[in-house]
């Protein structure tokens, strides 16, 4: 046996860690059914103290163990080391370590600096902003220095140099966070980019989301680019030597003459300052920058998941149209942005305007344009001023959602196109690939991957709904998507940071806001919602407000993951607080409901309801009935969501229970909050369903969900479960469900017996379907099925929504068959659903215990089944025979005669 991938904070050997880290491993053996019996773990700083030394614990827990011993230290190298024995009594150890950032507020010496030179208010739209700004700090060190960090963060964007190289390749840091309470600071490992003498620390620093007009903080800022640095370095004989940013870093502006998140961003070749971060730089024109008390005290360590690109592609297809138009088509809808290689004259233009889809006559479209965005000014063009030298290109502090780019050189498209020149980037945040999907069908395959390429997109620094519109971490969106999004990456870094981040939005009522970060437009926005309906606190709907109950119960089904259930529990407590505050105090106008069922339902506020209904929103959004569209979804998603949040923070706080039986707050809480989840569960039952077994709406949705969610009571579920199938049939077999209802649907239908009718849905070509979107050249998920009208152009939404991409959970349960039952996939079924019309299926999932694999296929009435399970899981087989076996770790393969 021996230990594999020990790992702190789901990292290798991480620097600048925050105070509380934990530890994760994983056990491999040859021997079948291992399983750990016991861990010891331990942690020692660096002159070998034990800080930290858990004993001998009888436990097959091996992930998520949290630091519990002395206070770390600041900057400080501490060894890992665990013991782990098995179920055959074999042992084994292994070693890593981390390293601490800067955990208080007194570590920080250096001071915040900006630029003396004074920068208007930004305005909405291309070209309408004002130029990035060069900071520059020469420093002398001496020689014999063994290990050098750098500690930096900014208002704005920045990107790192040193000595002219940068440490990485990342964009946007310090990251989308909620600046005024939670701003993100880096660590860099600058060791080998030093020497001794004269070196040069360079800062290049952009809008970013700091300064953008739709991701402006909620607060008054000035507009001035700040950056905060902190460069430590050890000698041998242990010397600390610190160097901050000060008064004596000088600045000037940078050859970014604009830039924007949405609008995009103008370079000009010409105002590049030569080697402005290296010793060679004349510095003529520089000024010294003034320090600012902007303070320290919502600095948080970044731990990984920063952004990177992902994937280059080459240009696909030179389109040239009857309009005039030169667009590049590099065959993927992606987040990212275009690298050129230059070969221009000295004052030629370069414009790049991206967008996802052409129409019907091929020539550009933006409709995110067309749409108008949140704040405006989505203008997604970029452009670039040669200086006649031949370099290469990419936008420094702007990302577009595209597949297509359209090339003007001074006003005029180009005659030819030397299609090597130009590159597409995608962008997406740092994440381990865990899962992997493939089939006999190929339609289902470019789904799966469409899938995939609308998360690689949308999770960019937070999760976000869309890449070109709004850029923004929509709650609703990520209720409905975050376990399809860990069953295919590893997402728990990024989802930790944006729940902390929703933690600091939560209002004094125990408001959730719709958005997080709320910032930009989004307060307003919201505070007129919620006086409109009545309430008090930001803006908020049931579906939405609940991500932070449902995101981490998620976190903790895919991956066994207890701390962010502590981490986020007085959070989840207040919003079902405000929840039960809704229904018991808040009533409609012309209330007939017996009180005893009425304090129990949430039926009053704002609500989007389920959210583009197909049938409602053929064409976009029908903003002319958007109200009554969402009413007539809202008087059944609001009370069952609520109910929900109630009922699943019951349940986690029993897990927390369990696993601390010492804390009463958690066993008190179990009983309270189940109580109140039982009688809200009784109001529904006696109010929303009709004794004859009708909803008050008849949306397909509204019998969904109660399906789904085993709310119909039991001598109504026939006639219930009947008018589910006939709306669906009468629909011509073809999903009718919005956001909140989607995720649920197939599995609804399995619950019934009609996992037919569930596979005509997926399977279903016509539009509103998930097929139909691949069909229409489709290669990212839609915010609506309707992309295109009957003419063939398309509508005003976005073409890269992950929404309805959670699909791919039902998938992964009953066409590959891997069924958890147990939270972490600890013990699992893997029961593959031969009924599904397929000849074969793979899929891998990386599980914090190891790798499940399941190939099956079916040749000549036989039926082939591998398996490979990992160490310290079992799973049962379900064979199509009726067979079972219950089998431990290892490889195992299965063939059985079938009849279909």
């Amino acid at each position: 046996m021996i230990i594999k991938d020990l790992t702190v904070l789901n990292a290798e050997k991480p620097i600048g860690t925050g105070k509380k880290p934990y530890f994760s491993w994983k056990i491999e053996s040859e021997k079948k059914n291992t399983f750990q019996k016991s861990y010891c773990l331990q942690v020692s700083d660096h002159n070998g103290n034990i800080v930290m030394d858990t004993g001998v614990v009888e436990s097959d827990k091996n992930a998520y163990i949290a630091y519990d011993g002395k206070a770390l230290e600041s900057r400080s190298e501490y060894s890992v080391k665990v013991h782990v024995k098995d179920s055959n009594n074999d042992e084994a150890d292994a070693e890593t370590f981390f390293e601490t950032g800067l955990l208080k507020h007194e570590d920080w010496s250096a001071q915040w600096i900006i630029s003396p030179i004074k920068r208007k208010k930004n305005k909405p739209g291309f070209r309408k902003q004002f130029s990035s700004t060069l900071f520059r700090k020469e420093v002398r060190i001496e020689p014999s220095f063994k290990k050098a960090r750098l500690y930096a963060t900014a208002h704005g964007a920045y990107e790192l140099y040193v000595n002219g190289v940068r440490p990485d390749e990342r964009s946007f840091a310090p990251e989308h966070t909620v600046y005024e309470k939670y701003l993100c600071y880096q660590t860099y490992d600058v060791t080998d980019l030093l020497k001794s003498g004269k070196n040069v620390i360079g800062f290049h620093v952009g809008d970013g989301y700091y300064f953008c007009l739709n991701t402006k903080p909620n607060m008054k800022t000035d507009n001035q680019h700040a950056v905060l640095f902190q460069l430590e370095l050890e000698y041998e004989n242990n010397k600390i030597l610190t160097i901050g940013s000060d008064k004596t870093v000088l600045t000037n502006e940078g050859p970014v003459v604009s830039s924007d998140l949405f609008a995009g961003e103008a370079y000009d070749a010409n105002k590049e300052i030569v080697s402005w971060c290296t010793s060679d730089c004349e510095l003529n024109g520089w000024l010294n920058c003034k320090e600012k008390k902007h303070g320290y005290d919502n600095l948080v360590a970044q731990n990984s998941d920063k952004v990177l690109p992902v994937r280059i592609f080459d240009v696909k297809e030179v389109i040239y149209n009857d309009k005039g138009e030169c667009i590049l088509d590099f065959g993927q809808n992606l987040a990212g942005r275009i690298r050129y290689k230059d070969s221009l004259r000295k004052g030629d233009v370069i414009r790049f305007e991206h967008c996802e889809v052409l129409n019907k006559n091929r020539e550009y479209y933006n409709n995110v344009l067309q749409a108008g965005g949140v704040g405006g000014g989505c203008d997604q063009t970029d452009e670039y001023v040669s200086d006649g030298h031949e370099k290469t290109y990419e936008p420094h502090f702007t990302y577009h959602g595209f597949r297509y780019v359209k090339i003007s050189i001074n006003g005029k498209a180009p005659e030819k196109i030397e299609t090597e020149r130009f590159k597409a980037v995608a962008l997406s945040s740092e994440k381990k690939n865990t899962g992997t999907f493939e089939c006999s069908d190929e339609l289902l395959n470019r789904l799966y991957s469409n899938i995939r390429w609308s998360q690689y997109s949308n999770m960019l620094s937070i999760p976000t709904d869309c890449p070109q519109r709004e850029k923004a971490g929509w709650t609703g969106d990520m209720l409905v998507y975050s376990k399809t999004a860990m069953l295919n990456e590893d997402c728990t870094l990024m989802f930790s940071r944006w729940l902390e981040n929703m933690s600091l939005e939560q209002d004094r009522y125990g408001v959730i806001p719709m958005v997080v970060p709320e910032n930009g437009n989004y307060p307003m926005m919201g505070k007129i919602m919620t006086l409109t309906a009545g309430g008090k606190g930001k803006g908020t709907s049931s579906g939405w407000g609940d991500a932070s109950v449902i995101v981490p119960y998620s976190m903790y089904e895919v991956t066994d993951n207890t701390e962010v259930l502590k981490k986020q529990y007085f959070t989840m407590r207040r919003w079902c607080d405000f929840i039960i505050d809704r229904a018991k105090n808040y009533k409609p106008k012309k209330c007939n409901t017996p009180e005893q069922y009425e304090k129990y339902l949430w039926d009053t506020g704002y609500h989007y309801g389920e959210w583009l209904i197909p049938s409602q929103s053929k064409n976009g959004i029908d903003m002319k009935n958007l109200k009554a569209i969402m009413a007539e979804s809202s008087c059944y998603t609001a009370p069952i969501f609520g109910w929900n949040s109630v009922n699943t923070f019951a349940k986690i706080a029993e897990i927390l229970n369990r696993e601390d039986e010492n804390n009463a707050l958690y066993a008190n809480d179990v009983i309270k909050y189940q109580a109140i989840a039982d009688k809200m569960k009784d109001a529904i039952q006696n109010v929303i369903i009709s004794k004859d077994g009708s909803m008050p709406s008849e949306l397909m949705g509204a019998y969904v969900l109660p399906v789904y969610f085993d709310l119909i009571p039991d001598e109504i579920k026939d006639a219930f479960n009947k008018k589910l199938v006939d709306i669906i049939e009468k629909n011509g077999r073809i999903m009718d469900t919005g956001f909140l209802t989607t995720p649920y649907l197939l599995d609804a239908l399995c619950k019934i017996g009609r996992g037919d009718l569930a596979y005509a849905l997926l399977y279903q070509k016509k539009a509103p379907s998930w097929l139909s979107e691949v069909l229409q050249g489709g290669t990212t998920i839609w915010e609506n099925c309707f992309g295109y009208d009957e003419d063939g152009n398309p509508g005003n939404l976005s073409f890269n929504h992950y929404a309805f991409g959670s699909v791919a959970d039902w998938i992964f349960r009953n066409i590959v068959g891997i069924i958890p039952s147990s939270a972490g996939y600890r013990t699992f079924k893997i029961k593959p659903d031969l009924e599904c019309g397929l000849k074969s299926a793979t899929r891998t999932f990386e599980t914090i215990n190891g790798t499940i694999e399941v190939k099956w296929k079916i040749n000549d009435q036989k039926y082939i089944l591998d398996v490979r399970v990992p160490c310290n899981t079992s799973a049962e087989i379900i064979l199509p025979s009726g067979k079972t076996k219950k089998i431990g770790n290892g490889e195992y393969h299965y063939e059985e005669q079938i009849s279909l």
